[in-house]
């Protein structure tokens, strides 16, 4: 409606100033031919009188002649005739309305017309035709008609042109109005409800005005926008799609790899309880046992295979591929799962792996499967920077300092913290600018494919975290995970 209101003042505005314009001329046209047509009556009257004044005056006198003046004033109403002196010594009663300095042109016997003001206020036209006495004394017939009638005139003319202007300005609001809410206030409506639709990402309905004036061909371009804007989506919908696929299937192959680093270790694990079973199971079966025997072996056997079962379930969940599933969890239990897997590769590589849990349980919002990829990943590099053994340490709890990276919003979120330091060969500045670039290894051949740590690091960002790396060359490295701890089992 304010677009309309505003074509409509500017509209009335334009109108109101013309019409005005043309009024106030016309009226001044009027005004002065008015006063033309006054002006040549009295000259008509004023030529009648002189011609009679002069044959009065040259056949009867000077006082006859001018008392003929006084009488002719009861016959002419609107206008007041009387007899002036131009030169001499002037009495009273003889002298012009105005100055003499103003009526030099009657000297050289010409009419003079001018407009001369009352002190009542009102203002007179004075109409001068001279005459030539006997005694070569120059005189004049004055006539005066006041010019309140001609005001009078122009006030009324005010007042109608006030009134018309008043009556235009109202029937055009009212057209105006009315033209303006079909033609334009319901097509913004529509073309406004439309443009915050798609603002708010419906791409679904359509407008079409129907017409060929500026707002049907806005709403047509409105309407390629919002095509063009679903087409889009779709399209984003479907490379995201693509990419989020396309980075499953480099996890899973990623776990695939972590999976076959951990097997060599397990393998040799799951050795020892398949000789205890084997070796229960053969005492049982070639000798007389006593039945307390018998069930203790039975036992053992059943616990042994528990351990191996487990060990089993714990490898085929990590490699198993499933959606991502975010939910509450303990950092300290996720810790206590990646012992049964790591202490076997680690061992065997004469390497010590300590587990320092924090004192009280740190919930986080994550996918279980997807953070525990991160820690094998990080841990197993460690372990293959230690060659000559030593400790590999991961810690959980709160950090005593965070200097959180300005990408991140969360600001004000409390932090959990886990380290994973070894005492290996450690990491040189160069190298440590480019640890977490896709397909940057410093693995040998067929030993690695450089996604671990790119996989890791999009997989902490990705719960709202950062992965820090400290290394010093030759005495190891410390990477540390942080991620927002919740207390209410949703997301910080």
């Amino acid at each position: 409606m304010r677009l309309t209101v505003k074509i409509t003042l500017a509209v009335l505005l334009g109108v109101a100033l013309i019409f005005s314009a043309y009024s106030y001329f016309s009226i001044q046209r009027e005004r002065e031919q008015i006063k033309k047509n006054l002006s040549r009556e009295a000259r008509h009257i004023g030529e009648s009188l002189r011609y009679i004044v002069t044959e009065l005056w040259q056949q009867r006198g000077e006082e006859v002649a001018i008392n003929f003046l006084k009488k002719a004033n009861h016959e002419y109403t609107q206008t007041l005739v009387r007899w002036v002196w131009i030169e001499g010594d002037i009495p009273q009663q003889f002298q012009p309305r105005v100055p003499i300095d103003q009526l030099d042109d009657l000297l050289n016997e010409e009419t003079v017309a001018l407009l001369a003001g009352a002190p009542d206020g009102g203002d007179f036209l004075l109409t001068y035709l001279p005459l030539l006495t006997e005694d070569d004394r120059i005189g004049a017939i004055e006539l005066s008609e006041s010019m309140d009638e001609m005001h009078d005139y122009v006030q009324e003319s005010l007042r109608h042109s006030a009134i018309v202007i008043g009556a235009s300005i109202g029937s055009a609001l009212l057209f105006m109005g009315v033209l303006g809410s079909i033609w334009i206030d319901r097509p913004m409506r529509k073309l406004r409800a439309q443009a915050e639709r798609i603002g708010s990402g419906d791409f679904t309905t359509s407008v079409n005005l129907p017409g060929g004036g500026e707002i049907a061909e806005l709403s047509s371009t409105i309407e390629r926008m919002r095509g063009q804007l679903a087409e889009a989506r779709e399209a984003e919908q479907l490379a995201n799609n693509e990419k989020i696929e396309a980075l499953e299937k480099l996890r899973h192959a990623e776990r695939l790899a972590t999976l076959g680093q951990l097997s060599a270790g397990i393998a040799h694990e799951l050795g020892t309880p398949l000789n205890v079973i084997a070796g229960r199971a053969k005492l049982i079966r070639s000798v007389e046992m006593e039945p307390d025997d018998v069930s203790r072996s039975a036992t053992i056997i059943g616990e042994q295979a528990d351990r191996m079962t487990g060990i089993m379930r714990q490898l085929l969940s990590f490699a198993r591929r499933g959606e991502s599933q975010k939910q509450a969890v303990d950092l300290n239990m996720v810790l206590r799962g990646l012992q049964p897997l790591l202490e076997p590769i680690a061992r065997e590589r004469g390497i010590a792996l300590v587990i320092h849990e924090a004192e009280q349980p740190l919930s986080i919002f994550v996918d279980p499967a997807q953070l525990q990829q991160v820690l094998l990943n990080l841990t197993l590099n460690g372990i293959q920077a230690m060659p000559d053994g030593g400790d590999i340490t991961l810690t959980s709890g709160h950090p005593a300092t965070v200097d959180v990276p300005d990408n991140l919003e969360s600001r004000d979120t409390n932090w959990a913290c886990l380290q994973v330091c070894d005492q290996g060969i450690g990491i040189d500045p160069e190298t440590l600018r480019q640890i977490f670039d896709p397909f940057f290894t410093t693995k040998d051949i067929g030993q690695g494919t450089g996604l671990g740590l790119s996989i890791a690091h999009g997989i902490i960002e990705e719960h709202g975290g950062w992965i820090e790396v400290n290394s010093t060359p030759g005495e190891g490295s410390c990477f540390s995970v942080y991620l927002p701890e919740t207390t209410s089992g949703e997301p910080a």
